[in-house]
C-alpha cells in the first residue's frame, strides 16, 4: 500500500515538474515578456522629454511643409499674375491695332471722296505747341513723299509736308504762323486765307487756332459755319474740312471781316495722318 502511495506521488510530482517546465520555458520564449524593471525605470524616466521632443519634431516639420507650401503658392500666384499681365497687354495691344486700323480707314475714305490717292503715316513726333508748329512722320522719300504734299489727320486738314529725308518727313501744321491756305465757307461760298496764330482756345488748349483773313466785310457768315479747302490756291485741293468759325469781327480797317477758326483735327491727339499724293 505505501508502495501505491509513493508510486502516485511521483507520478504527481513528475507531471508538476512537466507543467512548471512547460511555463518557463513559454516566459523565455514568448514574444511579450516584460522588459526587467531597471528598463522600465529608465523607460519612465526618459518618456516625458521624449514626447516633448517628438512633439517639437513634429511642429518643425509641418512648419517646413506648410513654408514650401507657402512659398509655392506665392510662387504660382506670381506666375498667374504675369501671365494676366501679359494677356491684357496682347488684349491692349490688338485693340490699339483695330482702333488704329479704323482711323486708316476713315483716312482713306477722305481720300477716295477727293479722289486723291494718299500714303498713310504714324506721328513718331509732335509739338504743336512749340513756336513752329510742326510734328514728324515715319514716312520719307523711301516712301515716295515729297516736300510740300498735303497732309490730312482724322477730321480734316493738317497742314504740308516740311523737310523730307530717307525714312521721314516733318508737317507744318495749318496752325503755323506761316501758313496761309486759300478757303471758302461751306454754306456761303465766301472766300478767305486762313493763316496760323499762335493763340490757343482757352477751353480746349491742345487745339491751336488758325485766323481766318480778308472775309469781305458784306459776306454772309455766323459762328459755327464750316470752313473747306477751296482749291483756288492749286495747292491744297478743295473740300477738305478745315474747322469752324468763332469771334466774327470786322478787320482794324474796317474792309474785312476775321474770324478764328477751330480746326476739326485735334494737333495734340492725333495718331495717324495720310499724305495725299
Amino acid at each position: 500500500m505505501l508502495s501505491l502511495f509513493q508510486r502516485s506521488t511521483r507520478g504527481i510530482l513528475i507531471v508538476i515538474a512537466v507543467l512548471l517546465s512547460i511555463f518557463f520555458t513559454a516566459l523565455v520564449f514568448s514574444p511579450f515578456q516584460r522588459a526587467p524593471w531597471y528598463r522600465q525605470i529608465i523607460a519612465t524616466i526618459l518618456y516625458p522629454p521624449q514626447k516633448v521632443l517628438t512633439g517639437f519634431t513634429d511642429a518643425v516639420s509641418d512648419t517646413w511643409r506648410y513654408y514650401f507650401i507657402i512659398v509655392g503658392a506665392a510662387k504660382e500666384n506670381d506666375e498667374l499674375k504675369l501671365e494676366i499681365a501679359k494677356l491684357n497687354q496682347r488684349l491692349s495691344s490688338e485693340e490699339e491695332t483695330k482702333l488704329e486700323n479704323e482711323r486708316l480707314r476713315d483716312l482713306l475714305a477722305i481720300s477716295e471722296k477727293l479722289k486723291i490717292k494718299g500714303v498713310g503715316g504714324r506721328i513718331i513726333s509732335s509739338d504743336p505747341r512749340g513756336e513752329f508748329k510742326v510734328l514728324t512722320i515715319d514716312k520719307g522719300y523711301n516712301d515716295g513723299i515729297t516736300k510740300d504734299q498735303v497732309v490730312i489727320g482724322y477730321g480734316g486738314l493738317m497742314g504740308r509736308i516740311g523737310q523730307v529725308y530717307a525714312d521721314e518727313s516733318t508737317v507744318f501744321l495749318i496752325s503755323d504762323p506761316n501758313s496761309a491756305v486759300d478757303v471758302v465757307i461751306q454754306r456761303t461760298g465766301a472766300r478767305a486765307i486762313l493763316v496760323g496764330a499762335a493763340r490757343k482756345v482757352g477751353l480746349r488748349p491742345f487745339f491751336s487756332l488758325s485766323r481766318l483773313e480778308y472775309l469781305r466785310r458784306t459776306s454772309e457768315v455766323i459762328e459755327d459755319d464750316v470752313v473747306v479747302t477751296s482749291g483756288l490756291d492749286r495747292f491744297f485741293p478743295a473740300g477738305i474740312p478745315v474747322g469752324t468759325l468763332k469771334k466774327i469781327k470786322s478787320s482794324q480797317t474796317g474792309v474785312f471781316k476775321e474770324a478764328e477758326v477751330v480746326p476739326f483735327v485735334d494737333f495734340g491727339e492725333v495718331r495717324e495722318v495720310l499724305v495725299l499724293k
